[in-house]
């Protein structure tokens, strides 16, 4: 840690307040967001806020994490009676998240899992089974929703090329929304100047790929971020029996990198949660408001707060709270806007996790959902 004189530090501080004062007046998020700011890495880089740590932070700060949300769906399904795009224009951009608002909604930001591209281009598909699109407008429903955070790095961000991809980036950018590629790690920025960076993996970390992820986590430490989260999209579809050799890979090189927290998707089912060299992973949330099928096999899914515990600028401890959702809230199809469960539902979905990974998360409790505590020193 580099010294300072104290008139030294007193200008330092002073100059650091007001650069963090216009950082937060031009990128705090819109109406409805959650107070903070988000950028990419680089953009931060750029703006100089290296070493603007708020060392002196003391407090919680929560953050809400979704699984699998597809806004829009197949092309080729585009006028079905009971598609993804029927049911917006039914209902209202507010629709797909309006059950899950009593959390979104009071959290610090909110990151959630999108996957298939926004787009208004004629655009060519890439040769795959499944390709997904929505129209740029359904920015809005992330928003309605509380959403400030995409996260990109999947299996269908590039379902319609680069072009897509970036058609994506430009949308949510236009929208006031933060988004994470494992092109781009985000960073978000509480009022108070602390720091959490949000690394992406849609894949492997193998060869080049994870010099790439470790150079980014390195950056984000650089950076001055208290906490580093890694989301995961890895693992086999429809297993409810964490970690395949790529999830197993990823939890354990993320933990070596420095991150203390891995939340993972792409099974499309809830898997459990162990620890990886003392850091929780999380394996599956399984889908949200996922566009991607009227039936799906199993709608069972997780919303998962993480209530960071910070002192002095370190991270003490987090606790992590499960609530068990199901992804529709019309037990006869998939109606892509899930809703909250209880009593013996939710129980049902927690057994899940214990069978999947064999950890306890706690009794559930209609406000607290079901807690995992960790303490460090």
């Amino acid at each position: 840690m580099v010294k300072r004189r104290a008139s030294d530090r007193n200008m330092f501080e002073r100059v650091a307040g007001l650069l963090i004062l216009v950082w937060l007046t031009l990128n705090l998020t819109g109406s409805g967001f959650a107070e903070g700011a988000w950028l990419t890495l680089s953009k931060a880089q750029e703006q100089g806020l290296q070493f603007l740590v708020a060392g002196e932070y003391t407090g919680e700060v929560t953050a809400t994490f979704l699984g699998d949300c597809t806004l829009g769906g197949l092309e080729s399904r585009k006028n079905s009676s009971l598609g993804f795009v029927q049911r917006i224009e039914e209902n209202g951009y507010a629709f797909p998240f309006r059950n899950l608002l009593a959390r979104t909604g009071k959290d610090d930001l909110t990151v959630a899992n999108l996957e298939g591209v926004l787009s208004d281009r004629k655009l060519k598909k890439v040769p795959k089974e499944y390709n997904f699109i929505g129209p740029t407008a359904y920015t809005e429903i992330l928003k309605a929703g509380s959403i400030d955070c995409a996260n990109l790095a999947n299996n269908h961000s590039h379902d319609y090329g680069d072009e897509g991809y970036a058609d994506t980036k430009a949308a949510l950018e236009e929208a006031g929304i933060a988004w994470i590629g494992t092109d781009e790690p985000a960073v978000w920025r509480n009022p108070e100047g602390l720091m959490i960076g949000f690394l992406g993996v849609g894949s492997s970390l193998s060869g080049n790929r994870y010099t790439r992820f470790r150079s980014q986590a390195e950056a984000l430490k650089e950076l001055g971020c208290a906490a580093i989260v890694t989301v995961m999209h890895a693992g086999t579809e429809y297993s409810y029996s964490p970690p395949d050799s790529f999830q197993e890979q990823i939890s354990r090189r993320a933990a070596e990198c420095g991150s203390c927290l891995v939340i993972g998707h792409h099974p499309h089912v809830v898997q459990g949660l162990s620890t990886v060299d003392g850091i929780p992973v999380v394996y599956s949330l399984g889908n949200c408001s996922f566009g991607g099928t009227t039936h799906a096999r199993d709608h069972d899914a997780l919303m998962v707060q993480a209530v960071f515990r910070f002192r002095e600028g370190e991270l003490k401890g987090m606790d992590l709270h499960f609530y068990p959702i199901s992804m529709t809230s019309d037990s006869r199809y998939n109606n892509y806007s899930p809703r909250m469960l209880e009593g013996e539902d939710a129980q049902r979905v927690l057994e899940k996790m214990r069978k999947s990974t064999g950890t306890d998360v706690g009794e559930w409790t209609e406000t607290e959902g079901a807690v995992y505590s960790l303490d460090w020193p």
